[in-house]
């Protein structure tokens, strides 16, 4: 059974925290009002992790957005069909193409029959499947409508696929300038000195450095996709012009489809903006969304609470704050939604341009600064055979 962990205030006022186990966070709830305790906090306890999945091998070389997509689209169908969990993981861990996704959904069916659920056991598998992806199963489970959840999952990684398809050519274009610009600088030399001479410094300068460099980059990726640096990389990516507002909608667009969820789900106000901080994935907005639940249960209204939430935009603020007004809250938090998917496409629009435009320029720079460098070479290579004789 799942065990939570707990923040709750006694009668007295007094705050206590500690571990149950429940098959879900309501019947956590449920517990601790049995115990005159009135829940403040209720998160899931850290799971065990499969080692093999945890490891650093899969930070630096994450599951390909196209085969989550695969994994999540075919999870989703395969719920709505009416298939039970268990028997759809097993079906999966035979038509998935990833090996590793194969693997972990062939171990998780067996926990599924048994009454596991579902977030509890994809959180198993920290290098396959990031936080904010276990938070928002998580919160499909709660709310009922984890089909729902699953597909946006998919049509999430389904358009990080889309973008990744569609700058191919520029990491293809990079490679083919850095190759010409490594042939172009040294080629007087090779010319004056021969073959052999280019081979040589080749082997023993040009080809390292480009494995220390690419070797650089792999650890750098690991390293940012470790949960340690989950703030430092949230920063980093929103500082990146493009990216960063991609990134960023995407965010919002997690936050607002959960809290969706919970108003038809009928669950709390507070409730729902803790579910939503937790799926967006992004710390500082999960943060933010613990601190205005709190000020729902003292009776803030919604705009209040979430003006200390800066990750929101003023207009998402002002129509959730609006709509509570008006008593219209879950159809402006679908609408919301809707424009916070509607920008982040509209983001990955801007990026494919940008990305193109960039490697057009820095392409065009690197070529000239092998220009330079081969123009500098011939006219080193002229005044050694002039002193020489040669010419």
């Amino acid at each position: 059974m799942p065990r939570f962990q707990f923040v709750a205030q006694d009668g007295g006022g007094t705050r206590r925290s500690g571990t149950l186990e429940a098959t879900d966070r309501s019947a956590a709830a449920r517990e601790l009002r049995q115990r005159d305790l009135r829940p403040i906090q209720i998160t899931a306890a850290e799971p065990d992790v499969e080692r093999w999945a945890a490891g650093f091998r899969h930070r630096a070389f994450p599951a390909a957005p196209a085969s989550l997509a695969q994994f999540f689209s075919q999870l989703a169908s395969l719920i709505r069909s009416g298939v039970t969990a268990h028997e759809a993981m097993r079906e999966l861990s035979t038509a998935i193409h990833d090996g590793r996704l194969a693997r972990a959904a062939e171990e998780m069916a067996p926990r599924l029959s048994e009454g596991a659920a579902l977030a509890e056991l994809l959180a198993r598998y920290p290098g396959l499947f990031p936080r904010h992806v276990v938070a928002l199963v998580r919160a499909g489970e709660e709310l009922g409508g984890l089909p729902e959840v699953l597909q946006s999952l998919a049509d999430q990684y389904e358009t990080e696929a889309n973008v990744e398809a569609r700058l191919r050519w520029v990491r293809l274009y990079y490679g083919a300038v850095l190759v010409l610009a490594v042939l172009v600088a040294p080629f007087p030399w090779m010319v004056a000195r021969g073959m052999r001479w280019y081979l040589e410094l080749a082997a023993t300068r040009l080809l390292p450095g480009l494995l220390v460099l690419l070797a650089a980059l792999v650890v750098l990726r690991g390293v940012m996709n470790l949960p340690a640096a989950e703030g430092l990389r949230v920063r980093v990516t929103a500082a990146l012009p493009i990216v960063g507002d991609m990134a960023r909608w995407s965010v919002v667009a997690r936050f607002l489809q959960t809290l969706s969820l919970s108003e038809r789900a009928g669950v709390a106000l507070d409730r729902g903006l803790e579910l939503g901080g937790e799926a967006s994935g992004h710390p500082g907005l999960r943060q933010a969304s613990v601190r205005a639940a709190e000020q729902v249960r003292h009776g803030r209204s919604l705009r209040e609470a979430l003006t200390g939430v800066p990750v929101l935009s003023r207009r998402v603020r002002q129509m959730l704050a609006g709509a509570e007004r008006a008593g219209s809250l879950e159809a402006s938090v679908d609408s919301a939604a809707t424009m916070a998917s509607e920008r982040r496409e509209a983001a990955v629009g801007s990026l494919t341009v940008g990305m193109s435009m960039g490697a057009l320029a820095l392409g065009a720079i690197m070529t000239l600064v092998a220009l330079a460098m081969a123009w500098r070479n011939l006219y080193a290579v002229y005044e050694v055979m002039s002193e020489s004789g040669g010419v």
